[in-house]
């Protein structure tokens, strides 16, 4: 039972940190951006190594992914926050 419990912790970190660098690949203007994509794939690369079944796999991908949306949705919440009136103006640019 441990062991399961060990590999749902790796299996939600690594995810967490994938899609970590995948929102600051997406929310970063300057060049710095593609370093986070490279480590993306790094972690991605990493995981695949160290487990290898297609339901761990899967279940990376699609954490991924969701980490990648809820932490995008979170920064861009943070950033209106901090300054609505860039939005308003963006909107109404529209």
């Amino acid at each position: 039972m441990g062991n399961k419990w060990k590999i749902a912790f790796w299996l939600i970190w690594y995810a967490f940190l994938c899609g970590g660098m995948l929102a600051l690949f997406a929310t970063i203007p300057s060049l710095l951006r593609f370093g986070f994509s490279l480590l993306a794939i790094y972690i991605g690369i990493r995981f695949f190594r160290r487990f290898e079944g297609i339901g761990l796999r899967a279940g990376f991908i699609g954490l991924s992914v969701f980490y990648y949306l809820l932490l995008t949705l979170i920064i861009a919440l943070v950033r209106y926050a901090q300054n609505p009136d860039a939005f308003n103006s963006m909107l109404q640019g529209a």
